[in-house]
């Protein structure tokens, strides 16, 4: 008990003074980086093994980059993407930033779309990756 407290203080004192990491950074640390996924099946999988409910399995591939693929979980609360590269993730984002208040959560080379946020942030507790909504 007596190290973790003096953990704390220390990483307490680094982050006031402005020479630790920021909070971002102390949540990658705990929590660390997001996985990266195969295609959406894959994505799917680890979201049914977070407790969170997603009955359908149909993944779908873009036309245009068949690495890219799609699924929806068919019960209207949520679907994902997994990207087959660097661009299509880039897409990913700016498309749902572009959308209205969408949340979402992202990393590695996938995305989860909710309109339940707070499902979001348990996957984020499991599967790592930042929450988004733009305004």
């Amino acid at each position: 008990m007596r190290r973790s407290t003096t953990a704390l203080l220390a990483l307490t004192t680094l982050v006031l003074t402005g020479c630790g990491p920021t909070a971002d950074d102390i949540q990658a640390m705990v929590s660390g980086p997001a996985e990266t996924y195969d295609d959406a099946v894959a994505l799917r999988e680890a979201v049914v093994d977070a407790g969170v409910e997603c009955p359908a399995t149909d993944q779908l591939s873009a036309p245009d980059d068949p690495q890219t693929t799609f699924l929806d979980c068919g019960n209207g609360l949520m679907g994902m993407a997994v990207a087959g590269s660097e661009e299509s993730m880039e897409g990913f984002v700016n498309t749902l930033g572009d959308r209205g208040r969408v949340p979402f959560l992202h990393g590695g080379n996938w995305v989860i779309l909710s309109s339940d946020e707070s499902r979001l942030q348990q996957l984020q507790g499991e599967l790592g990756g930042e929450v988004s909504a733009t305004p």
